[in-house]
C-alpha cells in the first residue's frame, strides 16, 4: 500500500505530465495551423477541372490597377434564366477572391431577401429585377454579365418540353474578360482592313467566331477602309489584314508603311493565291518575306501519289507568344505559303512562331494535276523546316512583362485557318495570343469553357456485393468491436 506522501507525489507528477502534454499539444496545434496558413497548395482534382483558373485570370487579378468590386445579383430560389450556374459562379468567385486579395470585393445580393439593396443596384446599373447577372465595377466603369452568357446550352431538349441542358460553364471566360475590360481606362479597338476582299467583322462574316472571341477579350472590332486617303484611327490597337484577295492600292500601302514606322501593330493573314506585290513588299521591308511556294506533303497510295495540302503547324517552344501552346498543333487548310525571315534588318528582330516539319516541303511549281507527279526538287523547292508564321518587332524588348511602345507585326502564310468552318482551338489560341501581344497584353491567353462531363461508374455484380458487404457488415462490425474493447478495458 502506497504511503500518503508517495501518493501525493505521484498525483503531482501526473498533473505535471498532463499539463506538459496539453502545452505540447497546443504548441503542435499552433505550429500545424501556422504551417497550413502560410505553406499550402490549392488544387482542383475534379475530373472536369471546373474551378481551376487559367494563367490569364491569375495575371489579370494580380495586375489589377485599382480596387474592383463584383456584385452577384442572383436568386437561386427562383427559376430565372441562368439560375442553374449559381453554384458554379459562387465556387469560381472563391478562387477569384483568393487571387485578388484586398483589391477584390465580392457582394452577393439575393433580390428575394434583400429587396432594398436590389433596388439600389437596379437604379445604379439600370437592369431589370428578373435578371440573374454578375456586375464588375472599377473606377466608375462597369460591365454586366448575364447568367445565360456564362454557359453553353443545348436547346434541343425544349422540343420535348424539358429545360435546356447545360453543356459547358463559361464563367471564368466571361468574368476575366469583364475584369480586363473595366481595368483599361482607354478601350482597345482592332480594325479589320476592307476593300481588297479581306474578311472582317459584321453580319455574314466568314470569321464571325474569331471576331466574337476578340470582343470577349474586352476589345472592340471594327471594319477599316483606307480608300480616299483615310488615316488609321488613333484608337487602333492593331490592324488586321485577313486574306486580301487583291493587292493594296498604292496609297493604302503607303499609309500602312507609315503606320508601321510609327510603332503600329499589324496582323497579316495571307492568301497565297492572291497576287499582292505591294503587300508582300511591305512585309519584306519589315523582315518577313512570303515565299512563292505552296506547302504540302505527299503520301504513297498504292501505285499513285496523293497530295495533302492541309498543313499541321508546330508552335515554337521558345517564342514568348506561342510557348504556352507547345504540344498543340495548328491546322492550316487550303493554300499555305512559307515565310523567309531576314534577321539582318537593322533595328528589327524577327522570330518564327509556327513551323512545318518533315515530311512537309514547299512546292514552287504549284502542280495541280496529280497525274504529272509531285516530287521534291532541292534546287527549286523549299525544304523543311518551313516557317508558317513569324513575328517582327522594332524598338521592343523581348520580355512579356514589359510593355514598351514598339512596332509589332505578325504574318501567317494562310488565312483560311481562322474561317468559321476551319478554326480550331489551337488556331484560335494562337491568333488571340498574337493580338494580346500586339495590344501589350503578352501575359494574357484565352480561356476555354469548362465542359460539363458526365461521370459513369460501372460496377460488376461482384463489386457491388463487396461494397454492400463492407458498408453494411464489415465497417459496422469493426466499430462495434472497437466499442466492446474500450468497454472491456474500462471494466477492468
Amino acid at each position: 500500500m502506497k504511503e500518503p506522501q508517495d501518493s501525493s507525489r505521484w498525483r503531482s507528477g501526473a498533473r505535471v505530465g498532463v499539463a506538459v502534454q496539453v502545452v505540447l499539444a497546443c504548441v503542435l496545434l499552433a505550429a500545424a495551423n501556422y504551417a497550413a496558413y502560410h505553406y499550402y497548395y490549392r488544387g482542383d482534382w475534379s475530373p472536369a477541372q471546373k474551378y481551376k483558373v487559367g494563367e490569364l485570370t491569375k495575371s489579370a487579378l494580380k495586375r489589377l490597377p485599382s480596387a474592383a468590386k463584383i456584385y452577384v445579383f442572383f436568386s437561386p430560389s427562383t427559376a430565372a434564366p441562368g439560375y442553374e450556374v449559381y453554384g458554379d459562379v459562387v465556387n469560381l468567385l472563391k478562387e477569384y477572391q483568393f487571387l485578388g486579395g484586398d483589391k477584390l470585393t465580392i457582394e452577393y445580393i439575393d433580390p428575394m431577401r434583400n429587396l432594398a439593396r436590389a433596388r439600389e443596384l437596379q437604379a445604379k446599373f439600370q437592369f431589370g429585377p428578373e435578371e440573374n447577372l454578375v456586375i464588375v465595377e472599377m473606377d466608375g466603369r462597369s460591365k454586366q454579365i448575364s447568367a445565360v452568357d456564362m454557359a453553353d446550352y443545348d436547346y434541343l431538349t425544349q422540343v420535348t418540353g424539358d429545360p435546356p441542358r447545360l453543356l459547358a460553364f463559361k464563367g471564368e471566360q466571361a468574368l476575366t474578360s469583364a475584369i480586363i475590360e473595366v481595368s483599361e481606362a482607354r478601350p482597345r479597338t482592332v480594325y479589320f482592313l476592307q476593300g481588297q476582299g479581306e474578311a472582317g467583322p459584321g453580319e455574314g462574316s466568314t470569321i464571325s467566331l474569331l471576331a466574337e472571341y476578340i470582343e470577349k477579350q474586352g476589345v472592340k472590332t471594327k471594319p477599316l477602309s483606307l480608300s480616299g486617303g483615310n488615316a488609321i484611327p488613333e484608337d487602333a490597337g492593331a490592324v488586321v489584314i485577313a486574306g486580301a484577295g487583291y493587292d493594296l492600292p498604292k496609297a493604302t500601302a503607303e499609309t500602312l508603311k507609315r503606320y508601321w514606322a510609327g510603332n503600329g501593330r499589324l496582323l497579316v493573314l495571307l492568301d497565297p493565291d492572291a497576287d499582292t506585290p505591294l503587300l508582300r513588299g511591305l512585309l519584306a521591308d519589315a523582315g518577313i518575306a512570303p515565299r512563292d511556294d505552296r506547302v504540302l506533303r505527299t503520301v504513297q497510295l498504292g501505285f499513285a501519289t496523293g497530295i495533302l495540302r492541309d498543313v499541321a503547324g508546330k508552335f515554337s517552344a521558345t517564342n514568348r507568344v506561342t510557348r504556352r501552346l507547345q504540344g498543340a498543333d495548328a491546322m492550316l487548310p487550303a493554300a499555305t505559303c512559307s515565310l523567309d525571315l531576314d534577321e539582318r534588318k537593322e533595328g528589327v528582330s524577327v522570330e518564327a512562331m509556327m513551323t512545318a516539319e518533315t515530311p512537309f516541303w514547299g512546292e514552287s511549281e504549284y502542280v495541280t494535276d496529280e497525274q504529272k507527279g509531285v516530287r521534291f526538287e532541292e534546287e527549286k523547292d523549299s525544304a523543311a523546316p518551313l516557317v508558317l508564321a513569324a513575328m517582327a518587332e522594332r524598338g521592343g524588348v523581348a520580355d512579356e512583362n514589359l510593355d514598351l511602345s514598339a512596332a509589332r507585326l505578325v504574318v501567317v502564310g494562310n488565312s483560311e485557318f481562322v474561317a468559321d468552318g476551319s478554326i480550331t482551338e489551337p488556331n484560335l489560341d494562337f491568333v488571340l495570343s498574337s493580338l494580346n501581344w500586339m495590344l501589350d497584353r503578352g501575359h494574357l491567353a484565352r480561356i476555354a469553357p469548362k465542359s460539363v462531363r458526365a461521370f459513369n461508374l460501372n460496377l460488376t455484380d461482384a463489386e457491388t456485393g463487396r461494397i454492400a458487404l463492407y458498408t453494411l457488415v464489415v465497417i459496422p462490425a469493426i466499430a462495434a468491436l472497437a466499442g466492446l474493447v474500450v468497454w472491456w478495458r474500462r471494466r477492468r
